[in-house]
């Protein structure tokens, strides 16, 4: 008899938690993804398949949202569509560089840095649209340089002499569709030639260099690193990249008579991080 009590206990008990999930939406999808999150950990996949990796999102952007957007946090979910935009072969499986580079304008925000952002190798503008929309709740500048015309044969020498033109897959009308026009400027052209189109008074809290070769990679950090404020953030794309050998060439070149070091960042494509002492 005591059993029988004790099991309808328990079952009005399991009834009235799931009425309680049933009726609340927040609960419900909370209690889902407690038990979704950690089952490909539970199970030991480490990876689907050679070249990738299983890993949790960022807890300020799942778990601590809420938390994160209630002390002032401006990240939105649906931006990844921007870094996904055109370039989904790329961009889908490296969502690490996508969050690395969001909490990069999250502490630029906290932090209350002053300055303009930049960046040199725009592409299809899938990170110029987040480094666009930290300009604008700075109330600063994005400058965006890039041929948008793929590399030019000039920089194909080198470390970097059998390497064929790419990246000739863009154009100036599309990064534009993309990022927006609002608190930009579009630098259209072969750089360092292109910096004259820059401010003389330029003064840079964030700079993102994603130039790949050794002779863009040189040019830029001897142009954008005495511009930086101190504590601004250097981010070098394809640093710790076999592919692109320049990259990590010329930055270790122009780092060796420099107080800053590079931080790697676990990326698909290996960037490293700096800040400007």
């Amino acid at each position: 008899m005591m059993e029988d009590v004790a099991a309808t206990r328990h079952s009005d008990s399991f009834f009235a938690r799931l009425r309680r999930l049933l009726t609340d939406p927040a609960r419900l999808r909370k209690a889902i993804y407690g038990r979704l999150r950690p089952m490909p950990y539970r199970l030991g996949i480490s990876s689907i398949w050679p070249g990738t990796f299983v890993g949790y999102l960022p807890d300020r952007y799942s778990d601590s949202y809420a938390a994160y957007v209630q002390s002032g946090g401006t990240f939105r979910h649906d931006s990844v569509r921007g870094f996904f935009k055109g370039n989904q072969v790329n961009n889908r499986g490296d969502l690490a560089r996508f969050y690395f580079l969001n909490m990069v304008c999250d502490q630029i925000l906290k932090e209350g840095l002053r300055g303009d952002v930049a960046e040199l190798g725009v592409y299809k503008g899938n990170t110029a649209f987040l480094l666009a929309e930290l300009a604008r709740k700075m109330g600063a500048t994005a400058y965006l340089l890039d041929t948008f015309a793929g590399f030019s044969e000039d920089d194909l020498r080198g470390v970097d002499a059998n390497l064929p033109v790419q990246f000739s897959d863009t154009s100036l009308a599309a990064v534009q569709s993309l990022v927006g026009t609002e608190n930009v400027r579009f630098i259209q052209g072969y750089f360092p030639d292109s910096a004259s189109q820059m401010p003389a008074d330029l003064s840079l809290c964030l700079v993102h260099l994603d130039c790949d070769l050794y002779a863009p990679f040189q040019a830029a950090l001897r142009y954008f690193y005495p511009r930086m404020v101190p504590g601004g953030f250097l981010i070098l794309h394809d640093y710790a990249n076999a592919c692109w050998s320049g990259a990590e060439k010329a930055v270790d070149e122009f780092l060796a008579d420099k107080p800053e070091r590079v931080i790697p960042i676990p990326d698909k494509s290996g960037t490293a991080v700096l800040r400007k002492i």
